[in-house]
């Protein structure tokens, strides 16, 4: 697999840090890849607060920010779901979110394992 390295370590660093953040118990989180056809799939699993169906499309949108009533105890710019997004598809994958309110999401990270001689874009991500 042809990858930057530090902008992949990012993505899984932003997906874990998330699943820290959202969650109201203690956090149990899980990684795990497995290989499908020509694509590596990376797997983060949290047992966190879930995001609604309605929310779920949007979370990767710059600056968007699932509503949580009047609570403001977890702090960011809603910036980080974009990033990763920006990133995956800049290596030319995709990235797939299951999630039930209280129950945890799961994000699967979909990346080709065979690149033909392409150059990782070089891009200002924002």
């Amino acid at each position: 697999m042809l990858a930057d390295e530090v902008h992949v370590t990012n993505v899984i660093s932003n997906l874990v840090d998330n699943a820290i953040k959202y969650c109201v118990k203690p956090p149990e989180i899980t990684i795990y890849t497995r290989n499908k056809d020509k694509e590596i799939i990376i797997s983060v699993i949290d047992n966190g607060i879930g995001i609604a169906k309605k929310d779920q499309k949007l979370i990767f949108e710059r600056f968007y920010r699932v509503s949580t009533g009047n609570l403001h105890d977890v702090k960011g710019f809603g910036l980080g779901l974009s990033y990763v997004k920006k990133i995956v598809e800049a290596h030319g994958g995709r990235i797939d979110v299951e999630s039930s309110l209280e129950k945890g999401s799961c994000f699967d990270i979909i990346l080709p394992l065979t690149v033909k001689k392409q150059k990782i874009k070089r891009t200002l991500f924002f």
